[in-house]
């Protein structure tokens, strides 16, 4: 029978199914059939004798059934599973220790073929994009969570509305692929990699969010599954996602050990078989030049910590942005800010509007290390006692303030300064340009009690608390409404950076910055006080102008409004000081104070961010 080894994994042809696998030299090979539901292999087939081209064997079988069969491979005195794998059966329920029985876990085949309905789905520019980051398990399981499934990719189908309507343009998922999740028991290398193998006398904990180099990279996770059909349960998913406009992303971890070509295999099946929108590339040996050149990723969303536009492109402003960087230097200076730090002004200038030409920058102040958006300010220390490391592990420096109770409390002054300090974020991510992301649960004020590195708890502590949606309705209203401001206004989120220049001769510069004076902004090291206009003429869509005040100080401090064109008018949009009432609508400016002819400024309390708008009065 003939056979054309080069295609890692199973492959179907006319003659039957072909298995390549990747053997060390020197190495026995089998390749093992199972009946499904069976215990032992019925058969071993030599692969000795297979076509090989370098390390690559292959063999063809016939006479299988994709229903009826499963397999693995034996490699010298290890059985493994297939690292292309696209099904893996025998995982059992998420968390629970693995069998010491190396036929248990299993490799299937991909059955049948998904009808996608996603046909006329088009993805968001980068500029456009409003990205909500969550781990499958954790988003649901909570009691409260209104999900039926809780914990599955089925489950998560629920939550597809409430993200619509919060904002979201897209889903980005922890890793969701298969992945080892027991941590400390003995490993019998069924990952596809035997060198992994080891044994621990630690308590077996629970690696909930899967960045790990034990995996199968082209797998479903069966665990996140409410089917015994995670191929077509985590295909719904995306096609769902994709009926109602949003696209879907996944992040993968690499520990070094998977060369760039295997990588390249990996996107594109994703690609190709799940319709997956992008990817956030995590981890060490990953060489973005093979994957941002690569024709069929193209117009694929593509996230890396650092990103060097200038080199990957040559200089040449590529024709889609598709690629950005993704790391925490957006997350430290503003939260520097958000607690009154001081020489904090320049850099924040700088974050707030970063958007280079050739690649693109993910913003946002919480993601899975570190601090939840509540715990910034709820909490000084970190408290991960529970992760049975005598609170060793995690970040040391989180970046945050209790605003003078560490903790939960009871103190009405702390919890309201606590609410505002959160508003202030959410405008601080939600004003700059770039793509922000939300992390599960921000919006409303999940916490996670002060746990900062909460990787192995599958419990309460690590679930997403759907109670503090009842609890933080006002916050959540804030940032839904924060959201749509923001989309409104084309001149906050621009395809191209902002140039602080009057280019097309409007009279205004697309930014400008101001202060106690219009037209002229200091930044000394002990300021804390900054006021931005936007000429919305440049965004070539709403012509308002915004004026965005941000005073992260502790005291008050006026700002100067420029003076619009005649027949306009500021109004004031929101006030983070503000506790009661309604948020994103418009006001006369009553508490303007004259400053000479024509000059006008405005108050604005501690620790607060203003939004105005100048527009032309109506009769």
């Amino acid at each position: 029978m003939p056979v054309y080894p080069g295609k890692p994994g199973v492959t179907r042809t006319d003659k039957g199914y072909q298995f390549t696998v990747s053997v060390p030299d020197g190495e026995e090979a089998f390749l093992l059939l199972y009946y499904t539901g069976e215990k032992e292999p019925v058969k071993e087939i030599t692969l000795t004798d297979g076509k090989k081209i370098g390390n690559l064997i292959s063999v063809c079988v016939d006479g299988i059934s994709p229903d009826r069969y499963e397999y693995n491979y034996r490699i010298g005195n290890e059985v493994i599973q297939d690292p292309y794998a696209v099904y893996l059966s025998g995982t059992g329920p998420f968390g629970q220790a693995q069998s010491e029985n190396p036929d248990i876990i299993r490799c299937g085949f991909r059955k049948d073929k998904y009808r996608w309905q996603d046909e006329d789905f088009k993805p968001s520019s980068l500029a456009d994009t409003i990205i909500y980051k969550l781990q499958v398990r954790e988003y649901t399981m909570q009691k409260n969570s209104r999900v039926r499934l809780k914990g599955t990719f089925k489950g998560l189908e629920q939550k597809i509305e409430y993200l619509k309507n919060l904002g979201a343009t897209a889903m980005l998922l922890m890793p969701a692929y298969d992945y080892r999740e027991t941590i400390g028991e003995r490993s019998s290398g069924r990952r596809g990699n035997p060198s992994l193998a080891y044994q621990s006398s630690e308590p077996t904990k629970v690696n909930c969010w899967g960045y790990t180099g034990e995996a199968n990279y082209f797998a479903p996770k069966a665990s996140f599954c409410a089917t015994d059909r995670p191929v077509r349960e985590f295909s719904h998913l995306v096609d769902s996602l994709h009926k109602a406009g949003m696209e879907c992303l996944m992040e993968f971890y690499f520990d070094g050990s998977v060369s760039p070509s295997v990588m390249l295999d990996i996107l594109h099946y994703w690609k190709l078989q799940y319709h997956v929108d992008g990817f956030h590339l995590m981890g060490s040996g990953i060489c973005q030049e093979v994957l941002v050149r690569d024709a069929l990723l193209s117009r694929t969303k593509l996230f890396f910590h650092d990103v060097d536009g200038g080199y990957l492109y040559r200089g040449k402003e590529p024709a889609y942005k598709n690629v950005a960087e993704y790391n925490e230097g957006f997350l430290y200076c503003m939260r520097h800010l958000l607690k009154s730090d001081e020489n904090m002004l320049e850099d924040f200038i700088y974050r707030n509007r970063r958007n280079p030409k050739e690649t693109g920058i993910i913003n946002y102040l919480a993601d899975q290390d570190g601090f939840t958006m509540m715990d910034m300010v709820s909490y000084d220390e970190k408290h991960n006692e529970d992760n049975g490391e005598d609170n060793r592990d995690g970040m040391e420096y989180n970046c945050s303030w209790n605003c003078g109770t560490e903790g939960q409390t009871r103190k009405r002054t702390v919890r309201e300064l606590r609410l505002q300090q959160l508003k202030n974020a959410f405008l601080l991510l939600l004003l700059s340009q770039g793509t922000p992301l939300i992390f599960q649960g921000d919006e409303f004020g999940n916490s996670q009690k002060g746990n900062n590195n909460a990787w192995c708890q599958d419990n309460e502590m690590g679930w997403v608390d759907w109670n503090a949606f009842k609890s933080n309705q006002e916050l959540y209203e804030f940032v839904k409404e924060a959201i749509a401001f923001r989309k409104k206004y084309y001149i906050l989120h621009m395809q191209e950076e902002l140039k602080g220049v009057d280019y097309r001769a409007l009279g205004y510069p697309d930014l400008s910055y101001h202060g106690a004076q219009a037209w002229y902004a200091p930044c000394e090291r002990n300021l804390r006080h900054l006021g931005m206009m936007y000429c919305g003429d440049y965004g070539r869509q709403e012509k308002e102008f915004l004026f965005v005040a941000y005073n992260l100080h502790w005291m008050p401090h006026d700002f100067a409004l420029p003076n619009l064109p005649k027949g306009a008018v500021w109004k004031f949009v929101v006030s983070t000081s503000k506790q009661e009432g309604k948020v994103f609508t418009e006001e006369d400016v009553k508490t303007a104070k004259q400053k000479g002819k024509g000059k006008r400024s405005v108050e604005v309390p501690s620790r607060t961010i203003a939004i105005l708008i100048g527009k032309q009065e109506t009769a």
